[in-house]
């Protein structure tokens, strides 16, 4: 596995493949800002673009009948859209949307496949990143049933935090309540239990993060493990 410090990406998964893996995928990506809200991939549709980010957050957000949607996967600049490409398939399981703006390179799904069919190794790095997403979205179902409302917000919080990497987060509390799948009431109180405590400053639109540690203390051992698994099988995020 390469770490390419000098080439000119944020995206953690574009500096570490090897200088032949990238060449092969340049002459089809291309830079791109993406606002909030900005749709990158819709449920049972073919998927069109994969996105590296560079910065911002995407959700991928499953849905039910009756507007009943919650976030069960969180990429930023560590990592991709489109896993399912990577594993050979061409439609999306659920909606992926810009939850946090920002910025990334895409590419057409076609040509990672194409590149993808060309090359072990690129294969091989992709897979690995489907992986950790796969441990991700694991534990966001086993926290979803098993944790309190405040540990699931300071897990969620420490997730953006760590891709952001600014203590602030362009957030509402509207939004935070289909990444969390509870009422907005509900994420109200827990904002203002989290904020009581000094781990946060709320402000209409925004979250500041104040401690983080204490953050971490709260979620209870929610966070932390699929992090590590991403560190053990990618390396650690620069």
């Amino acid at each position: 596995m390469f770490n390419q410090p000098n080439i000119p990406y944020q995206n953690a998964l574009l500096r570490r493949l090897s200088p032949g893996d990238l060449a092969s995928l340049e002459p089809n990506m291309e830079r791109v800002a993406l606002p909030i809200r900005t749709q990158l991939e819709s449920t049972k549709s073919v998927i069109e673009h994969v996105y590296f980010l560079e910065n911002g957050i995407a959700s991928v957000v499953a849905k039910i009948p009756k507007g009943r949607d919650t976030e069960v996967g969180l990429i930023g600049m560590e990592g991709m859209t489109g896993a399912l490409v990577a594993l050979g398939g061409d439609r999306a399981a659920h909606d992926t949307y810009m939850q946090l703006a920002g910025s990334g390179l895409r590419i057409p799904a076609s040509a990672l496949s194409s590149a993808l069919s060309e090359s072990t190794t690129l294969k091989a790095l992709l897979l690995l990143y489907v992986q950790t997403l796969y441990i991700q979205t694991s534990y966001t179902a086993l926290v979803n049933a098993r944790s309190k409302l405040d540990e699931r917000l300071a897990r969620w919080l420490l997730m953006c935090h760590d891709r952001v990497r600014n203590d602030r987060l362009a957030i509402t509390h509207e939004f935070m309540s289909v990444m969390l799948g509870v009422r907005r009431p509900g994420v109200t109180v827990a904002i203002q239990e989290l904020e009581g405590r000094g781990l946060i400053r709320a402000t209409r639109g925004e979250i500041v993060v104040r401690d983080r540690d204490g953050l971490f203390q709260l979620a209870d051992g929610t966070y932390s493990e699929p992090e590590r698994e991403y560190e053990r099988l990618l390396g650690k995020i620069d």
